[in-house]
């Protein structure tokens, strides 16, 4: 609370007239000496200064009074804090109390980041010793795929069937002059590599190159062919062979020759080969040769080169195609087979029998029923082969997507480890 303008001045006045205090003190001592002396008509005997003192305090407590009260309430509304004071005040003590619980949160904040901090440090320790596990059970589980295809693998071999071949003995000459290839002879029919037989056609007319890519090979014909170490070079007396249907182009277009793997080779019969390349075939039986010409008249049917082997091994031949009866009949092939191919299989296996059961039969009716045996066969069991194969190439690819995942699997677990 101010105090007023008015009373200020009054105050300033007074303390003013304060200062002359002792003079008037005096005056007004003297005075009223005089005046109490009239009206008791001098009867009264005093120390002068000393009733001029008390009579001048008596005035100025009476006079002083009142001011005093003034000043006394002024300085006490001075002292009095104002409403702004108050909420000044107020304000710093609630900045004081909040920059203390600031600290304190501040505090908490800090325990709790650090509290943080190592709660994930040890999740991330738990998450990589985690992966690690998950890594090395992924690898335990890539590698019983693996194992689990190599199963397969063996299987699917076992599930395709296979023969015993024999190397050809027979001598090869091209227009008239010796040549060397060496393949095998199955049921009676040469078989030979198409890099072996494009060697020996390079100078002639019949010449063609052979090219791989992507899984397929490629024959052109009238193109040069290279000739590599590999060519030409002498096979295994004995070897296993099977089926294959291994995908030969001659120029745009598929070919069709009946073909073997045998020790991952493919070799293909000669026959089919001269007819879809353009070079002739034949067999000279006076001196146990198989004849190429790389010119062929195409009024002059191509020939055969048929072996001749003895009687004997020709109805062995005739017998090992009869024992496939079974099979054959309990085949879905067969079953799906039309009635001609059935019609035709019947009897070959009827006159395959009467020719070995015959002790009259000639080489050249033997060997005629065992072409006429095999034949019939293949039209079934070729396909039933080729099937097989088929069945043995989606086997791998199913394996090979198998054993994809499981890698994949485990890269996608390394990486969430990291």
């Amino acid at each position: 609370m101010l105090i007023p303008t008015a009373n200020v001045t009054e105050l300033l006045k007074f303390i003013k007239w304060i200062a002359n205090l002792p003079t008037l003190i005096d005056l007004l001592g003297e005075f009223c000496i005089i005046r109490l002396t009239y009206i008791l008509g001098g009867k009264i005997k005093m120390n002068k200064k000393l009733t001029s003192l008390s009579l001048a305090g008596v005035m100025l407590l009476s006079t002083a009074s009142p001011v005093f009260a003034e000043v006394t309430e002024a300085v006490k509304d001075v002292k009095e804090p104002t409403k702004m004071e108050k909420v000044l005040e107020e304000g710093k003590e609630k900045v004081a109390k909040a920059e203390e619980a600031g600290k304190k949160t501040e505090e908490k904040a800090s325990e709790k980041m650090t509290e943080a901090k190592d709660e994930a440090k040890e999740k991330a320790e738990t998450a990589k010793k985690e992966a690690k596990e998950v890594k090395e059970e992924a690898k335990k589980d890539a590698k019983k795929v693996e194992e689990k295809a190599e199963e397969k693998a063996k299987e699917v071999k076992k599930e395709v069937k296979t023969i015993d071949v024999k190397a050809t003995n027979q001598k090869v000459k091209l227009d008239g002059k010796d040549v060397v290839i060496s393949g095998y002879n199955i049921d009676g029919y040469n078989y030979f590599k198409l890099r072996d037989l494009a060697a020996v056609l390079k100078d002639s007319q019949a010449k063609f190159g052979v090219d791989y890519k992507d899984g397929v090979v490629s024959l052109t014909k009238a193109a040069d062919y290279k000739v590599v170490e590999s060519d030409q070079k002498p096979v295994k007396a004995e070897s296993k062979g099977m089926l294959t249907n291994d995908k030969v182009l001659v120029g745009d277009k598929t070919l069709t020759a009946t073909a073997y793997k045998i020790d991952d080779l493919n070799y293909y019969k000669l026959r089919d080969l001269g007819k879809e390349l353009g070079f002739g075939v034949g067999y000279d039986e006076a001196t146990k040769s198989v004849l190429l010409t790389s010119v062929v008249n195409e009024k002059e049917e191509v020939k055969e080169e048929k072996v001749a082997p003895k009687l004997e091994e020709v109805k062995e031949a005739i017998n090992k195609e009869l024992a496939k009866e079974k099979e054959v009949r309990a085949s879905e092939e067969y079953k799906k087979a039309t009635d001609e191919v059935k019609t035709n299989y019947e009897n070959a296996l009827a006159a395959g029998k009467n020719i070995v059961a015959d002790k009259d039969a000639t080489l050249e009716q033997a060997n005629n029923e065992l072409k006429a045996l095999v034949e019939a066969g293949e039209k079934i069991g070729l396909k039933a082969e080729a099937k097989i194969e088929e069945k043995a190439d989606e086997a791998k690819k199913e394996i090979k997507k198998d054993v994809k995942e499981g890698k994949e699997e485990v890269k996608e677990v390394a990486k969430e480890a990291k």
